[in-house]
């Protein structure tokens, strides 16, 4: 394969699947940090970053395996890339009045709606997948009007703005890649939204005595499990934490720390392979 090609991967299935995460699931242990729900068939896509070229026919082999009845491929040069998947990202509702909808798409919106308008670019974060969609759900059900948020593990800022939209007064970004922190700051500003982003490493780059009132950490379960006792100290009490990208199998652990650590469960959403929850104290 060419140098500078990104490899798109497209799974199709036979009919609609009510739950995608298994699926997620696979293309991320094969290297994919986002994919995608196609809309005209069943399936989902995501791509090979270059370099990536040897993942491809195990992550084909996993894919067929659990039951995709065609894995289609294609070369897409590294300067395109970003434009070819642009097509799978559509206005979505998450929860009751959120709605995400991609820049270069219309929205004839509710009244009580809250769009939040982006372009993830190399982020991502578009709110497809069960991890960030459960994040949102949790995140409106938390009341934030004048409250201080942090979120940690930005990706492409879709969790910070949606706190600055329902009323967060102080919102700090934090994300160790590049790519994640310019998405945030640009699409914070095409929303309206006033905050501050950094990169960095969990709470690393953020003043050293700053507290919150909701932190949102929709990162790996080893990093939860890590950012536990920090959390624990940047909260007030009363605070929530919301919590997610944890895969079953480690979600004892990540409840475990956090209850070490002062944290009372206060509801969790599951979806197929994933756990997001919310803790106060």
């Amino acid at each position: 394969m060419s140098v500078g090609m990104w490899t798109q991967v497209t799974a199709v299935w036979p009919e609609t699947v009510p739950d995608t995460s298994a699926w997620h699931c696979i293309f991320e242990d094969h290297g994919v940090n986002g994919t995608i729900e196609n809309e005209s068939v069943p399936g989902l896509t995501g791509y090979l970053a270059p370099g990536d070229e040897d993942k491809l026919e195990p992550l084909r082999a996993a894919l067929l395996a659990a039951g995709a009845t065609e894995v289609f491929t294609d070369l897409i040069p590294e300067d395109n890339w970003a434009e070819s998947w642009k097509q799978f990202f559509i206005p979505r509702r998450l929860g009751e009045r959120i709605v995400v909808r991609p820049t270069w798409e219309e929205y004839e919106s509710q009244p009580d709606d809250i769009v939040l308008v982006l372009d993830p670019g190399q982020a991502f974060g578009t709110g497809d997948h069960p991890t960030t969609r459960n994040c949102l759900v949790l995140l409106e059900g938390t009341p934030l009007q004048g409250k201080e948020v942090a979120d940690i593990g930005c990706g492409s800022g879709i969790l910070a703005i949606a706190a600055g939209q329902l009323g967060a007064s102080l919102i700090h970004a934090v994300d160790v890649e590049g790519p994640s922190v310019a998405a945030t700051a640009e699409n914070a500003e095409r929303n309206g939204v006033t905050l501050v982003v950094e990169r960095g490493l969990g709470f690393d780059p953020l003043p050293a005595e700053q507290t919150y009132d909701v932190v949102v950490s929709n990162i790996l379960s080893a990093a939860l499990i890590a950012l536990a006792p920090e959390v624990s100290r940047r909260l007030r009490t009363p605070g929530v934490w919301i919590v997610s990208g944890i895969i079953q199998a480690n979600w004892p652990d990540v409840r475990t720390a956090a209850e070490r650590y002062g944290f009372r469960l206060d509801e969790t959403r599951e979806e197929g392979e994933w756990v997001t929850a919310r803790f106060v104290r």
